[in-house]
């Protein structure tokens, strides 16, 4: 007969799923950073819309180098280099270049959003997402947001095709972006079980964001219960020695 727990899980969406597989007890040593504000992005691969892409920045964290970043999503971007477009321009509200901000926060998990340089206090527009830890870069480069929602977007992005000097194939342009609403400051972290971050980061319903955390302590007690079960079966079961002839 099939596991109760395992049958029930396999009723419910992937992302519930893999949530039930954190332990509570669990000890996951993580950073927390504030959103002051969020931005979006409409992206495009040669022409076709592939998503969007939101993204919380860490105004208490790096608050010059989200002032900068907020303006040029506010005015209108069409790449990160909006100078020449092929990766060498660099202009910013404050001229051509500005200092590094914070470099205390570490790469330490994908959907970070920091700045690209040409080495210390070179930032400019450019920027880049990260889509794995990138410990080498700890210490190099300003990291002053983290993606919230279309993490998968910013994948598809990554996996598109270049050519010899590492220029996508197929132009990848930003068509749309701009300011996202929110409900107020919040907090998130490099945790990626951080379950309440998640749900506030989707300006939920108070009510509804409670049920929800509830909803999964009920369902995270019911699999402990069914662990318990077993684990009472199994030593009730008397241990026979195998029979060596």
């Amino acid at each position: 007969m099939a596991h109760p727990a395992k049958s029930f899980v396999k009723m419910w969406p992937t992302w519930i799923a893999l949530s039930l597989l954190v332990s509570p007890g669990a000890k996951i040593h993580a950073a927390t950073f504030t959103v002051t504000s969020q931005v979006y992005m409409d992206i495009s691969i040669d022409g076709e819309q592939i998503g969007r892409v939101i993204i919380g920045l860490f105004g208490a964290e790096a608050p010059k180098t989200v002032a900068n970043f907020r303006q040029l999503c506010i005015e209108g971007v069409d790449g990160g280099d909006v100078v020449s477009g092929d990766g060498h321009g660099a202009i910013s509200i404050y001229g051509q270049y500005f200092e590094d901000e914070n470099l205390n926060i570490n790469h330490t998990c994908s959907g970070f959003l920091a700045m690209a340089n040409r080495g210390p206090d070179t930032n400019g527009c450019q920027f880049y997402i990260t889509t794995m830890p990138t410990p080498w870069l700890d210490g190099k480069h300003t990291i002053f947001g983290k993606v919230l929602d279309g993490q998968g977007v910013v994948h598809k992005v990554e996996q598109t095709k270049t050519d010899t000097d590492d220029y996508p194939v197929k132009p990848v342009i930003i068509d749309d972006c701009g300011d996202h609403p929110m409900g107020g400051e919040f907090t998130v972290s490099d945790d990626p079980y951080d379950l309440w971050a998640w749900i506030k980061a989707a300006y939920l319903p108070l009510g509804m964001s409670f049920s929800i955390l509830a909803f999964f302590q009920y369902i995270i007690r019911k699999l402990d219960s069914y662990t318990n079960v077993d684990d009472v079966q199994d030593e009730a079961v008397p241990k026979v020695p195998a029979k060596i002839d």
